[in-house]
């Protein structure tokens, strides 16, 4: 057990994104995300050095008087974007009596439609960067004026694939504006990927049998906003950041007869987050906010700006747990 010497009552948060069984890697094997059986085993060093914390331990940390037990450090365990990976976790985690949190993007209930960079992640996955790439650039001449100026160049054997995905989710994330990401992404995704899988969504993304069926198993959801878009470096209208933000929570609401108190930033750095302040004054929806800051969340968090860590797909548990005991030392 990992021993924190400081008196003050803390956790930290993971936040996870793809968990692949041997059928999603055999499938999709561009598709970078902690194997099953290494997430198993972060599973068993975390159970032996931290306190597993749920999200209602998490709710009750930041408003009352509830600590963490002493000289022990807290854990809570979050999943963003809502992929079907997350069903085979949810049930690893409950089989080990743990409770988590899963934050759902609401488009992929309410329009069956995946979220921004899931396209880009299984596009590139199932076509290359170089049909990709194409595809895009003749869709930024289709709907810009000034596509030049946006467009990507690769050339196979020269140019560094990993520096042109950045360059690609950039342009996505934060050059063009959110409506015209998503009507490219979401044209790329009917002409390119549904086109070879029909059933994509379900390749992709939870059902919303299967959030019911997480629920019962004891974990509970939060949102992520609509369509997955940058808040905090995005303008938004009143109308627009109710539709992303405020919209979501009603809709979780209303599909699963419960009540959620918690949200999540997608890309979760401080320019995609608004400050506890910002979010305030726009919303009282939420009780809990979190970030993908490295930060050790205690009683002087401001319950709006919690940090969480992302394991890598390179993360064992030995590596994990040694970012983990950095994220405490500070």
């Amino acid at each position: 057990m990992l021993n924190f010497t400081n008196s003050q009552s803390a956790y930290l948060s993971l936040c996870y994104h793809y968990i692949r069984d041997t059928n999603s890697e055999k499938l999709f094997p561009k598709i970078l995300g902690t194997p099953v059986n290494i997430f198993e085993e972060h599973i068993e060093m975390l159970l032996n050095n931290f306190e597993l914390i749920t999200p209602e331990n998490a709710l009750n940390f930041s408003y009352t008087d509830y600590k963490i037990q002493e000289n022990k450090i807290g854990l809570l365990i979050t999943f963003d974007d809502g992929l079907s990976d997350h069903y085979i976790a949810a049930k690893i985690l409950a089989k080990h009596g743990i409770k988590a949190l899963f934050f759902i993007p609401t488009c992929i209930l309410e329009e069956n439609l995946p979220v921004n960079p899931i396209i880009i992640h299984y596009c590139i996955a199932t076509f290359g960067i170089l049909k990709f790439v194409e595809e895009l650039n003749y869709r930024l001449e289709k709907y810009l004026d000034n596509s030049l100026s946006y467009e990507i160049q690769f050339i196979k054997g020269k140019d560094n694939p990993d520096q042109t995905i950045k360059k690609i989710k950039k342009l996505f994330k934060y050059d063009l504006s959110s409506n015209l990401s998503r009507v490219i992404l979401l044209d790329l995704y009917q002409t390119m990927l549904h086109v070879k899988y029909p059933d994509a969504m379900k390749i992709m993304h939870l059902t919303k049998e299967q959030i019911s069926e997480m629920l019962e198993m004891g974990h509970s959801i939060g949102t992520h906003t609509y369509s997955h878009i940058s808040i905090g470096s995005t303008s938004l209208s009143d109308d627009e950041f109710n539709y992303e933000i405020v919209e979501p929570k009603n809709h979780l609401e209303k599909y699963f007869g419960i009540q959620t108190d918690f949200m999540s930033y997608p890309f979760g750095s401080m320019r995609d987050c608004l400050s506890s302040k910002e979010l305030i004054m726009r919303t009282n929806s939420y009780k809990l906010a979190f970030t993908v800051e490295e930060i050790l969340n205690d009683k002087s968090t401001s319950p709006f700006e919690l940090g969480r860590y992302m394991p890598t797909s390179r993360d064992t548990s030995k590596s994990l747990y040694n970012k983990m005991q950095n994220i405490i030392k500070g």
